[in-house]
């Protein structure tokens, strides 16, 4: 990844920058109240990923460029959402929040990630395979006003170790 990045827990002054993308990534958008909720749950880790943007007063700023919410419940590390800024995507930055989760769920011992995603993202199940997900079942009807099925994802987490993709 060719991006100068830093990795930080979300914080709520950043939920209305997450909200722009996840509004243009999500077809049925969290809501701002949703990241709240996240934010106070004690089993949840919301990560963003900020880029350089450029010079501004002689500083860098910086831009909020993707996030990732799961949950670290019972042993497993649950993936709620996961978002990359449309101008940012194919960068890796996605995929540095899944090597997130895993290394989280590694310093946890957690034994499984699992994950829903639509169908119809080809993309996003793409790249989960790269990191040795595999399809455990789809639950049909799962999103919303179009009843589009989710395909379920898990990736097993052996003696600590997980497949992590070059």
């Amino acid at each position: 990844m060719g991006l100068e990045i830093t990795v930080s827990p979300l914080v709520e002054s950043d939920i209305a920058s997450i909200l722009e993308i996840e509004k243009d990534s999500q077809p049925e958008p969290w809501t701002q109240q949703a990241f709240v909720e996240e934010i106070d749950r004690a089993d949840s880790r919301m990560l963003v990923v900020r880029v350089v943007t450029g010079p501004a007063a002689g500083s860098p700023s910086q831009e909020i460029a993707g996030y990732i919410c799961f949950w670290l419940v019972a042993g497993e590390i649950q993936i709620l959402n996961i978002a990359v800024r449309k101008a940012l995507r194919r960068q890796g930055i996605a995929r540095k929040l899944l090597e997130l989760a895993i290394r989280t769920a590694r310093e946890e011992n957690a034994g499984y990630i699992t994950l829903e995603v639509r169908k119809s993202n080809l993309a996003a199940r793409k790249l989960y395979e790269t990191f040795g997900f595999s399809v455990i079942g789809e639950r049909p009807n799962y999103y919303g006003e179009h009843r589009e099925p989710a395909i379920v994802m898990e990736l097993e987490i052996t003696g600590g170790e997980a497949m992590v993709a070059d």
